[in-house]
Order: C-alpha cells, then sequence, then structure tokens
C-alpha cells in the first residue's frame, strides 16, 4: 500500500519538511519534491512540451495514499502545488486522459500544512476541499502547525493524523 507525498516548500528544511518527518516516524511513504519538477503551466489549447506532469500522474494513480504537503503563502499552498493543481485541469479536457481523472475519484488525501496561525486558514482548506470534492477524492485529514514562535506540532492532532491515516489504508481492498 503506497503512500505518496507531494511535498512543496521554499525552505527544504523549513517547518514543513519537518511535519513531513514527524508523519515519516510512524509511517513509510514516497515524498516528491514537486519544486524539483517540470511542469507546464496549464493551457487551454492543451498544448504541452514534454514535462515531468504525466510521470507524476502515473505516481499519482498508483498510490493508496496522497499527502499534499505544502507550508501556508498568503492563504494558499505554494505556486508549484497550485501550478500541479491547475494543470490537472488537462486531465478533464483532454478525452484521452478523462479515464485518469475519473481514477482520482474515491482516492484517499490528506493535507500536511505550517503556518503563524493556530488554526488552519479556512481559504487554504477550502481550496482543498473544493478541489477533492470536483474529483470526488475523500478528504480524510489534516494536520496543521503552527509555527509563528518556531516549530511545534499538537501530539494530540499527530495521533489523530496518523490514526486517520492507518484507518484509510487498512480499509483499502
Amino acid at each position: 500500500m503506497k503512500k505518496l507525498v507531494l511535498f512543496s516548500s521554499a525552505n527544504k528544511q523549513g517547518f514543513t519538511a519537518q511535519l513531513v518527518e514527524h508523519v515519516a516516524q510512524h509511517h513509510q511513504f514516497e515524498i516528491v519534491d514537486v519544486d524539483s519538477l517540470t511542469i507546464t503551466p496549464y493551457s487551454y489549447e492543451n498544448d504541452y512540451p514534454e514535462d515531468d506532469f504525466h510521470p507524476l500522474v502515473d505516481k499519482i494513480l498508483t498510490a493508496n495514499a496522497l499527502i499534499f504537503a505544502s507550508p501556508v503563502y498568503w492563504h494558499a499552498p505554494t505556486a508549484p502545488i497550485k501550478a500541479l493543481i491547475d494543470r490537472i485541469t488537462e486531465l478533464t479536457d483532454v478525452s484521452s486522459h478523462k479515464p485518469k481523472a475519473r481514477a482520482l475519484a474515491d482516492k484517499n488525501v490528506f493535507i500536511l500544512a505550517t503556518s503563524a496561525s493556530e488554526q488552519l486558514c479556512p481559504i487554504y482548506d477550502g481550496f482543498f476541499t473544493k478541489i477533492f470534492d470536483y474529483f470526488k477524492m475523500n478528504y480524510v485529514a489534516r494536520l496543521h502547525a503552527n509555527c509563528r514562535d518556531g516549530f511545534a506540532v499538537d501530539e494530540k492532532d499527530l495521533s489523530e493524523f496518523n490514526h486517520a491515516l492507518n484507518n484509510a489504508m487498512s480499509n483499502i481492498d
């Protein structure tokens, strides 16, 4: 059972990376650094040069759980995560890719986020909620770390997130 983390952060050893490491103490997963990939921005013409998008989609489709890990930048995920999500629109536009878009349905998805706030920004959370709803994905859990005064993750929240991830993985046929 494969868990895939789609990680993006301007600081590769920053708070979001630390949050991923905390979760990694309890799980095995593959981490994809979305920032290191070449993903061409979405185009209405659907004319793209060869890039890393389709290989990443294939990897996403083989995962049993997707974990988006990004700091909150101005109420939103990082630009590379946003660009990836924008590009996923291609799967709904091109008839030969529509089976891949449909294959996203029922994927278990999770959010790891860091910010300088006590609570996860509702705009950030709403962004992912809308995307996951559109593709009929199961938004299982989120884990937010308040890093206003340095890295800090609530141990109860971490335990609940790990429990939700374990539960989601055990319910896979």
